[in-house]
């Protein structure tokens, strides 16, 4: 029987970016509406929390692949291009939410935030609270795509630190089935 060819670190990222995007997009769109619905808040929170388990497991199921022979710089780059193209395919989803389902969400949340801190005594003349109005009547609060562009780096830079942990995790040896 021929043994199936190895796949590239790369091609394995690319095929698995799929689902990770959609992973990441729902990550998104719960936060998004988390006002609206707060059980969404904690399916954000139970998302972001289990994300690192979720990049260990792809780093692992291509080490186990590679029967223990995938380097530590190899699953690490296969963390960082999970993030990237997943980031990619999140993007494109959470900037249709963002810009047709909630095209006003940047102001909503920083008249939540003027709100909530003009009602506390400590804060009301803060110079915080002066900025964020600031940039509320002077239209200054990103746009829908500048969010999403600020969330892509996030996630990537996330992404690597996160990647680079979890790529030391996923390197154990491998058990013997002898």
């Amino acid at each position: 029987m021929e043994q199936e060819p190895k796949r590239s670190i790369y091609k394995c990222a690319a095929e698995w970016g799929l689902p990770f995007g959609l992973y990441l997009s729902c990550m998104g769109v719960a936060s998004i509406f988390a006002d609206y619905f707060a059980p969404l808040s904690i399916i954000f929170m139970t998302l972001f929390l289990a994300t690192p388990a979720v990049v260990y497991y792809f780093q692992r199921r291509k080490f186990i692949q590679d029967d223990g022979f995938t380097e530590y710089a190899g699953l690490w780059m296969l963390g960082i291009l999970l993030f990237i193209f997943g980031a990619v395919i999140a993007s494109f989803i959470i900037y249709l939410v963002l810009q047709y389902a909630r095209p006003n969400f940047m102001y909503e949340q920083a008249q939540m935030f003027i709100d909530a801190y003009s009602k506390i005594p400590q804060t009301q003349d803060s110079e915080m609270l002066r900025v964020v109005k600031r940039a509320m009547d002077e239209k200054l609060l990103p746009s829908p795509i500048e969010a999403v562009f600020n969330a892509f780096w996030f996630a990537t830079f996330f992404g690597s630190i996160t990647s680079a942990i979890t790529a030391l995790i996923a390197q154990r040896r491998l058990k013997s089935h002898r």
